[in-house]
């Protein structure tokens, strides 16, 4: 867990300073999560909640480039996503629909604090932390609070 936190250190401070998250980095956290579930005999890797969520993530990805050209959700945020759905997220439409949902969360209370700090609604995010923040939602919230059942 060591490790995984050092990497949400660095990506999320990467993220925030130069709104790029590396391809090189990202495959070190991929590497480093499939060896520890590889030695760890209690942890799973579900390469159909990677895909799935890359899948998903991709074409919104898509959908608002097309539709804005200023940007929107960047192609390392779904790479990011797609990581940590191979790690820790299980497949199907349930489980993406309570991480968007725990995101959406994320990504309000970032732009709130943002508002609130600097008094202006922010041109550019860095996703990251909220992408991580929402992943942590996702793990240890109890599922119960963030849909009904």
């Amino acid at each position: 867990m060591v490790l995984v936190g050092y990497f949400v250190l660095v990506i999320s401070i990467k993220d925030l300073v130069t709104h790029k998250i590396r391809n090189r980095t990202l495959l070190y956290f991929l590497g480093s999560l499939i060896a520890f579930s590889v030695l760890s005999q209690n942890a799973h890797v579900n390469p159909v909640a990677g895909a799935c969520f890359f899948t998903i993530f991709t074409v919104l990805y898509l959908l608002s480039n097309a539709l804005h050209k200023s940007g929107g959700i960047g192609f390392g945020d779904v790479k990011l996503i797609g990581v940590l759905a191979f790690a820790y997220f299980d497949s199907g439409l349930r489980s993406v629909e309570i991480f968007f949902v725990s995101l959406w969360l994320a990504l309000v209370a970032h732009i709130c604090l943002h508002l609130l700090i600097c008094r202006k609604f922010p041109y550019r995010i860095a996703m990251a932390p909220d992408i991580f923040l929402a992943s942590g939602l996702y793990l240890y919230a109890p599922i119960g609070l963030l849909l009904p059942q």
